[in-house]
């Protein structure tokens, strides 16, 4: 593709990959190449700037109308296929478009992204590091800190090579799921889905996964980038004697499955979704074989650690903590400090604690009181429907202002021109953003989160006045109050270097390749499923599994299927602080993994001794099993046709039955089960749990929700003694 004559057809007819498009686009026109671009008319185009040298020919939004547009207009009598000498499907949208073309004209080029040298195949070298977040054109901030260890790795090695694995997604809820699915795996084997090239770090591979996984089907989703990393390398392994891995589950299946059976691999998880992770058995076993495989595992924060050690025990003398690498040589002090903390900004969706925003209920009552302050939102498109509902029940919609994720130099930009970087529970480990803001110099509003404490807590003590924290939006607003008392006051010059001294290249370099190697934490005693975390670096040996015993009494919670969970774990949480042993029964063990690490504090799961009922075993296996088992055997048939329409009547059908499932589940089995289920419940305490209580110590039995209801009585029942009550207020 050298030739300035040549017409590259561009399909972009989704709205998740825009971005990328424009800087493929306009990269191809400084090329001289003709473009001609068929995009979809969706909101996300609007402000894009599009060269004017590139042909655009727009198609509805709506996703099923713009593939079936896309692809009248592109195989239709004087189209652009029979002048086209490369097609590009920009999304998975153009995926069916795409699949059409190529069964149109067999010789016609087609890839994921335009690519300079075709042919370029990954190199080997003396350090790998496989990734699935890196600096990309469709999103130019993700995995910054993978770029920054990368930066700091080569000053190590001579030939360092990054593997991306960039996954595509596209909701299961699009009309083009369908079409999308059956045609996604025939183009995979025909596009070549590499590109190589060479950034000032190191030697670059992007490799696009398009893929329909739902955001919790993380073993699916690791698969995937397994099988397009493996078909993307030369020799269908990872040539390099050391493979850093960042994520577990899906840098670290790539790595231990592909790197050479004497490659040292280092496995660095910063995950802020590991315990979802954790909690689904299949994700679960395969995490564990990465912990096998890999020669240490690199948490970026200690909950991270505390998590893992929870999960893993036999894999203790793996698990180390060190902190992200920051880069501050990007990342100048801004020349003057804010005058007034007016102008905020806020990076990524609003997430919600507790049915609400921190972040913005914080904003709403600070703004209420002065009509001058702004809020920024760098990435806000994500948020929540109901969060985006408050935003104009606050009336706050002329006082936010939206915008994309840009690149790292942007975000610099905005820290010097905003005032206040507020940080609502962002889904980051470690808290990088954090560090970042504060060596800039721009004041930092925290929500407490587990996640970053210890971040925070490093902030507190060498940026002092720069920093502030909050529990909830009320101790948020006491904070910023405290934050502009002392505006102007913070030595920014010594907290910069003490950040850079903790969290530069030079500080975190020889810990993350070994050579200052922190002494590990001494293994925990074995625990009983349910206990406290075991300490992780730089925590409390007071959070350890003997505290338990200290308790002179006891308090049961029974919270099964609770409809206001955070009432009874804070109740809990209260309850444990005051002193008291506090045994939970409950049905969602994942709910309670944070509340577990607290001292005094025993979770007793019951979900998985329920769900080997016969009654429910029977149901599952009449109602989705077994016709399941068919219909897929039926779709595994027709997925080796070259024609799609046999295999998107088999999926179809498959949807149609889930639904239909769905509907027999809910209209009729749960309708009877919801009847016998609390003496099932009760059964169940009084074998697997009543045992392992010491109910002759305990002060009262708390029912939180209807589901606990029968548990309660009969406990009441057969211990008169015993105080049971649904009242989550006070332990007298």
């Amino acid at each position: 593709m050298t030739s300035a004559d040549h017409t590259v057809v561009y399909l972009a007819l989704g709205s998740t990959r825009v971005s990328a498009a424009a800087a493929h686009l306009n990269r191809l026109v400084a090329e001289g190449r003709q473009v001609l671009a068929v995009v979809a008319d969706v909101p996300q185009w609007s402000g894009v700037d599009l060269p004017a040298a590139a042909t655009v020919h727009r198609v509805p939004r709506n996703a099923r109308q713009a593939v079936r547009a896309a692809r009248r207009f592109v195989l239709g009598r004087g189209g652009p296929l029979a002048g086209a000498d490369l097609l590009v499907a920009g999304d998975p949208e153009a995926v069916p478009v795409a699949y059409a073309a190529r069964r149109r004209r067999r010789d016609l080029p087609i890839r994921f992204e335009p690519v300079a040298d075709e042919v370029r195949r990954p190199a080997a070298a003396d350090l790998a590091v496989v990734t699935p977040w890196y600096p990309s054109p469709a999103d130019p901030l993700a995995g910054t800190f993978v770029r920054a260890a990368v930066a700091a790795l080569g000053q190590r090695y001579d030939r360092v090579s990054v593997l991306h694995t960039e996954a595509w997604r596209m909701p299961f809820s699009s009309p083009a799921a369908p079409l999308v699915t059956v045609t996604l795996e025939r183009l995979a084997r025909l596009v070549d889905a590499a590109v190589v090239v060479d950034e000032p770090e190191a030697e670059l591979t992007r490799i696009a996964v398009p893929q329909l996984a739902r955001p919790r089907e993380f073993v699916v989703r690791a698969g995937a980038q397994l099988d397009a990393a493996r078909a993307a390398l030369p020799t269908g392994r990872i040539e390099a004697p050391v493979v850093h891995a960042h994520g577990g589950m899906f840098g670290g299946v790539v790595a231990t499955a592909l790197a050479r059976p004497d490659a040292r691999v280092v496995v660095i998880e910063s995950s802020p979704q590991l315990a979802s992770m954790l909690a689904q058995p299949a994700a679960r076993e395969r995490y564990e074989q990465v912990l096998k495989r890999a020669d240490e595992l690199v948490c970026t924060s200690p909950h991270l650690y505390d998590t893992l050690a929870l999960n893993f025990p036999a894999h203790l003398d793996k698990l180390r903590v060190v902190p992200k690498i920051v880069d501050f040589d990007v990342l100048p002090a801004r020349s003057t400090p804010p005058a007034e903390l007016l102008r905020w900004l806020h990076v990524g969706p609003l997430l919600e604690r507790r049915g609400l925003s921190v972040a913005l209920e914080t904003f709403a009552e600070v703004a209420a009181a002065d009509p001058r302050v702004t809020l920024t939102l760098v990435d806000g498109t994500a948020m929540p429907q109901r969060v985006s509902d408050r935003i104009s029940e606050l009336k706050l919609r002329n006082r936010i202002t939206v915008r994309p994720r840009e690149s790292h130099a942007t975000f610099v930009e905005l820290l010097h021109e905003h005032d206040l970087l507020l940080h609502g529970g962002q889904a980051e480990e470690f808290g990088e953003l954090l560090v970042e803001a504060a060596a800039a110099g721009t004041p930092v509003l925290a929500a407490a989160e587990p996640a970053t404490e210890q971040t925070l807590a490093v902030l507190s003590e060498v940026a002092r006045t720069l920093v502030e924290v909050g529990q909830d939006a009320g101790g948020m607003v006491d904070s910023y109050r405290r934050l502009g008392a002392h505006l102007g006051t913070a030595d920014v010059t010594a907290a910069r270097a003490a950040l850079q001294a903790r969290y530069g290249a030079a500080a975190v370099l020889p810990q993350l390749i070994g050579e200052d190697v922190p002494a590990p934490a001494p293994a925990p005693a074995p625990a009983p499923a349910g206990s406290p975390a075991p300490a992780g670096p730089e925590r409390s040996a007071a959070a350890g599994p003997a505290s338990l015993t200290t308790a002179a009494e006891r308090i049961v919670l029974v919270a099964i299927n609770a409809p206001r969970f955070y009432p009874a774990r804070d109740f809990a949480l209260r309850a444990a602080a005051a002193g008291f042993g506090v045994d939970v029964i409950t049905h969602d063990a994942n709910l309670w993994r944070e509340a577990a690490r607290a001292p005094r504090l025993r979770i007793h799961p019951i979900d998985v001794a329920e769900s080997r009922r016969p009654m429910l075993r029977a149901e599952q296996a009449i109602v989705y099993r077994a016709p399941g088992k068919v219909l897929s055997a039926m779709r595994e048939r027709t997925r080796r046709q070259e024609s799609i329409w046999p295999e998107l009547g088999a999926l179809n059908a498959q949807r149609a039955h889930q639904k239909l499932a769905g509907l027999v589940h809910k209209s009729g089995f749960e309708r009877g089960y919801r009847i016998v289920r609390p003496r099932i419940m009760w059964r169940i305490v009084r074998r697997d749990v009543l045992p392992k209580l010491d109910l002759t110590r305990t002060r009262r039995v708390v029912v939180a929700g209807a589901n606990g209801v029968t548990i309660g009585w009969q406990l009441a029942r057969r211990h008169p003694g015993l105080v049971v009550t649904t009242s989550l207020h006070g332990f007298e």
